[in-house]
């Protein structure tokens, strides 16, 4: 298989391939794929199947030429009695009813009579999909009475079209999963509680996470002074923003700027802050909270109210509000006064 040319008009256009390579989702990749699979390929009907990883079952599915009823029909009673699918799951390699066994043997068997012989199919190929070591799915094509038996050269061009099919299942999963991977690591950043910064000096962007985004917008006016602290010429460098008086007096940040060494193009930052001016809580009562209550009752010393504090910390004013509530429980107070003097003493 593989030596026999294969005529243009039913190989698959490399516009064609770019498209399937470059689709957004598995799903639009199959139906891209059988908007012409089916002519090229001289079948009145083709479906391709993508399985799952864990269960080896079909988890996207997409069939032209046939009806909701023949699809569901199949998955129920056909596809572990389809002895061509079988063979090509089982040999990793396209496999046809024409060359399996005689045509009279084939007109026996359960399935076809079944569900093949009511749709109308008189012939079948599958053409195992597999990227790697795994058969990642299959294509199935179709042919009613009259049309011709499936010969090398049809072997050939399934195979082509099904080898397509899988660099493309793999580019759409690889996209897939790296996207889940950033948001994960996003929504991680936006987490953390520490305002973090990337720089990607080659595209000339900034990705600030969530704690970063309330800090800056709180600086207002000083903020361009900050944001330079984000620039690292070396592998890395700390460098120190202070305040100089009026309504920021006592605030000192400390920007820690490490290239990523496969990428040094692009620049971690990380901000640490320090209010000279606010008072510390009594050991004996930090003891008692837990580290989200310490940070949020060490920004209630300094005067903030709820709507400050839930930006420092990028969360929602609600959720400063139960901290408070287990916070007061647990200092026997009941108002914000009797509070902070409970704080330092």
């Amino acid at each position: 298989m593989g030596n026999l040319p294969i005529e243009p008009v039913r190989s698959l256009p490399p516009t064609l391939v770019a498209e399937l390579v470059t689709s957004p989702s598995v799903e639009r990749l199959l139906s891209r794929f059988l908007d012409e699979a089916p002519g090229r390929l001289e079948s009145f009907a083709a479906g391709v199947y993508v399985h799952d990883h864990a269960t080896g079952r079909p988890a996207a599915a997409e069939v032209r030429g046939l009806g909701n009823y023949y699809v569901h029909s199949y998955e129920r009673h056909g596809r572990d009695r389809d002895p061509v699918v079988q063979h090509a799951l089982r040999d990793r390699r396209v496999c046809d009813s024409d060359s399996l066994m005689p045509r009279e043997e084939w007109l026996k068997l359960p399935i076809v009579h079944d569900v093949f012989t009511p749709h109308a199919m008189a012939r079948v190929l599958c053409a195992p999909i597999v990227v790697g070591a795994e058969v990642v799915g299959t294509l199935n094509l179709a042919r009613r009475d009259g049309q011709p038996e499936f010969t090398e050269e049809d072997r050939t061009a399934a195979h082509v079209a099904a080898t397509v099919l899988g660099i493309a299942v793999s580019a759409v999963r690889e996209r897939a999963s790296n996207e889940r991977e950033r948001v994960q690591l996003a929504e991680a950043l936006d987490r953390c509680g520490t305002p973090v910064v990337l720089t990607d000096l080659g595209r000339a962007r900034r990705r600030l996470n969530g704690p970063a985004v309330a800090l800056l917008d709180r600086l207002g006016e000083v903020r361009p002074e900050v944001e330079r602290l984000f620039d690292c010429d070396d592998e890395g460098v700390v460098a120190t923003w202070i305040a100089d008086g009026g309504r920021w007096a006592g605030l000192q940040l400390t920007v820690t700027s490490q290239r990523l060494p496969d990428q040094p193009d692009v620049i971690v930052s990380v901000i640490t802050a320090r209010d000279e001016t606010s008072r510390a809580i009594a050991p004996t009562r930090l003891a008692l909270l837990t580290p989200r209550e310490i940070e949020i009752a060490t920004r209630a010393l300094t005067g903030r109210r709820d709507g400050e504090i839930a930006a420092d910390l990028f969360i929602s004013p609600h959720t400063v509000k139960h901290h408070f509530k287990s916070i007061y429980a647990k200092l026997g107070v009941h108002t914000r006064a009797e509070l902070l003097d409970r704080l330092l003493f």
